[in-house]
This record gives C-alpha cells, sequence and structure tokens, in this order.
C-alpha cells in the first residue's frame, strides 16, 4: 500500500456495509458464469476485482449494476435489495463506468457531464418545456456542478471541447466524471487504465484517492497489477466465476494460486473438473 492510499486504512476496513452481494450466481443457458459469489464493500474503501479473461468480473459487476438479473442470489446497497433496473440502482446511489468507454461523442465534455447530473434534477416536463424559472434554476445548478466534476477531474479546460476529440486518457477520465454527476455512494470503475500511458495511470491511481477521500466507497475492476496492489484496501480474485482469494493486496499477491491462475496451471490440477467459462463475455471481460 502506498503512502498516498494510507487514508486510514484501518478505519476504511472497518467501516459500515454499503454493497453487499451474497451467494450471486448468474447462468446463460448451461454456462455458469458467476458461481455463488458473496463480495462486500464498505464506506470510504477502495476494493478491488481482478482475475484473468473469462472469470467472470465484468458479468459479476453486470449484476451488481442492475444490468442483469442474478440466476440466484441477492445484491443489497445501502441496506436495501437492489431492483434489475439500472435506472434504479444509479437513484439508490450506485455508478459504474464501462470497459469500453461510452461518451456523446458529439456533445462537449460539459454537456457529458451534464448528462449524468440530470438524474439529480426534478423539473417537470411542462417547466422545461415553457422554460420557467425553476428549469432555469436547475439547469444553472446542473451546469456549475458538472463544471466543478471536471475539474475535480482535471478536466477544467476542456468544458467546451468534442467528447471524441478528447485525448483516449481524457475520455476516461471524463467518463468518470459524468458517474460523479449522479452523486453516488459508490462507484465503480470497469479498467479505468485499460490503454493508458504509464503517466496516465499515475494520474488515474491519484484521482481514484481523491474520489475515496470525498467519501465515497469504489470497486475497480484492472488488469495492471501494480496499479490494483498499490491502489485498494482488499482484493476479490475470481477464476472462472468463483471466488479463488479475498484479503489485502499483500495477501493476495503473495497466494501461488492467484500466479498459477494468470500464467498457467500445474501438473496437480490435471485432476480438476473442467468447468465452462463464460462465453457471453470472452475477452471483453476484464
Amino acid at each position: 500500500m502506498t503512502a498516498t492510499s494510507a487514508y486510514d486504512q484501518s478505519a476504511g476496513a472497518a467501516g459500515e456495509v454499503i454493497l453487499q452481494a451474497e451467494d450471486v450466481t448468474m447462468r446463460f443457458g448451461g454456462l455458469t458464469a458467476v458461481d455463488s459469489v458473496n463480495f462486500t464493500v464498505r464506506r470510504g474503501e477502495i476494493m478491488g476485482l481482478i482475475g484473468p479473461n473469462g472469470a467472470g468480473k465484468t458479468t459479476f459487476f453486470n449484476c451488481l449494476t442492475g444490468l442483469y438479473l442474478p440466476t440466484s442470489g441477492r445484491v443489497v446497497f445501502d441496506g436495501a435489495v437492489l431492483p434489475p433496473k439500472p435506472r434504479k440502482v444509479v437513484m439508490a446511489g450506485m455508478a459504474r463506468t464501462f470497459q469500453n468507454i461510452r461518451l456523446f461523442g458529439n456533445m462537449t465534455a460539459l454537456e457529458n457531464v451534464m448528462v449524468g447530473r440530470y438524474c439529480r434534477t426534478t423539473t417537470g416536463p411542462f417547466t422545461s418545456i415553457i422554460r420557467g424559472p425553476k428549469f432555469r434554476r436547475d439547469e444553472k445548478a446542473v451546469r456549475e456542478r458538472s463544471q466543478e466534476l471536471l475539474d475535480f477531474v482535471g478536466l477544467g479546460h476542456t468544458t467546451d471541447h468534442l467528447a471524441r476529440n478528447l485525448p483516449y486518457g481524457d475520455q476516461r477520465r471524463l467518463e468518470i466524471a459524468r458517474a460523479l454527476a449522479t452523486d453516488p455512494k459508490l462507484i465503480l470503475l470497469d479498467e479505468p487504465t485499460a490503454g493508458m500511458n504509464p503517466q496516465e495511470t499515475r494520474q488515474a491511481e491519484e484521482l481514484v484517492f481523491r474520489i475515496r477521500d470525498t467519501g465515497l466507497a469504489v470497486v475497480v475492476i484492472e488488469h495492471d497489477m501494480r496499479f490494483i496492489f498499490n491502489l485498494c484496501d482488499r482484493v476479490l480474485c475470481l477464476v472462472q466465476g468463483r471466488t479463488l482469494i479475498e484479503g489485502t493486496p499483500a495477501e493476495v499477491q503473495s497466494d501461488p494460486r492467484v500466479i498459477e491462475a494468470y500464467i498457467g496451471t500445474g501438473p496437480e490440477d490435471a485432476t480438476e473438473p473442467d468447468r465452462a467459462a463464460d462465453g457471453s463475455e470472452g475477452s471483453r471481460d476484464a
């Protein structure tokens, strides 16, 4: 754990549970993508999710965020069972980014963030059509908050730039700003450093720490092990849809099963029964 992430790790570990997945299983026909996974995230904690390609990480993310309804098990967020409806999940206080960037390319950076902010406004359709006083107040507040978030992620200079014209690393940060605009209690980041150079990766790490320091819990899927182990308070490793190990970065990175999962299996695994990988994820699953 780096000095930067030394932000009261013990307090984070002892914090109140905000997200709990209980025996979550996801099947696609005869394929089991996620198999009875238990997962807990506490307030103010950075939790890492790792595993080789096809391990079920993105499918598990989709179960947590309402994109998939688990075949069995349940997801409890802030004391309530989450419905499998992404909008209700966002309104409850959970936001996410995606492995493949999903921005509105022909809208400006500010407009992209404003889209995320609108879920917290209460202006009705009639007032919006006639652009009444409440609409103007809400629009001003949305614009100001969105600019604050652009500044927070280091993109204050890109306000009027089209999203499609931004460098790749800036697009990643813009997507995080849009997720933050929904006022989440927990943010889930799916491969936030994919395709980034070392300098951009360091900037992403610093940004995640700043997000955590505002009081949010953070869950990160990432293949960059150095990034994960420097960043996270705890790490969960999935292999073939099952939990291999959960623990501190030091415990996980020293476990020989984790090394084996990434570089290949040994002769002692020859007697283990074969299990189908999640064909629905393929190379997309981070």
